[in-house]
């Protein structure tokens, strides 16, 4: 049983769950074939780049795959849920009738391959979260359930 699952109130039930898109490990991608092509180049100075290039993808990865595994964003009939952490956790729970705004980001690659950034403002509180999958679904399911 999830964290969500856990903590849902009586009558609370899950209405949608957003995804994370897989172009969050694009970074370490990039870093780790670009260390590995610079790691071969003779001088020894492009030789330190690339391992520089290869370590920082090595931790991006790592950081990338803990936010894969503890991200759970959720839309019940009462709340908004948005969980992230594996080791630490951070977690918001918006009443839907509480929830003032709710803002979509999509760069041009973002609506090209269906992902973008949401931001959840209330009470003054501004949190984000990147790289969720067709975040305008997420957005039709919250107004849905407000009514």
């Amino acid at each position: 049983m999830g964290y969500v699952e856990s903590n849902l109130q009586e009558g609370e039930e899950i209405k949608y769950k957003a995804k994370l898109h897989i172009f969050l490990f694009a970074r370490p991608i990039v870093f780790l074939l670009l260390g590995w092509l610079l790691y071969g180049v003779e001088p020894k100075v492009i030789h330190f780049v690339g391992i520089f290039f290869l370590f920082a993808g090595v931790l991006s990865l790592i950081r990338r795959t803990l936010t894969k595994i503890g991200a759970m964003y959720v839309v019940t009939n009462k709340r908004v849920i948005l969980k992230e952490g594996v080791i630490s956790r951070q977690a918001v729970d918006l009443l839907l009738t509480k929830c003032e705004g709710l803002h979509i980001k999509q760069s041009v690659i973002g609506r090209l391959f269906n992902f973008g950034t949401i931001t959840v403002t209330t009470g003054g509180a501004i949190s984000s979260y990147p790289y969720i999958v067709d975040p305008l679904a997420f957005r039709r399911e919250i107004n849905a359930q407000i009514g």
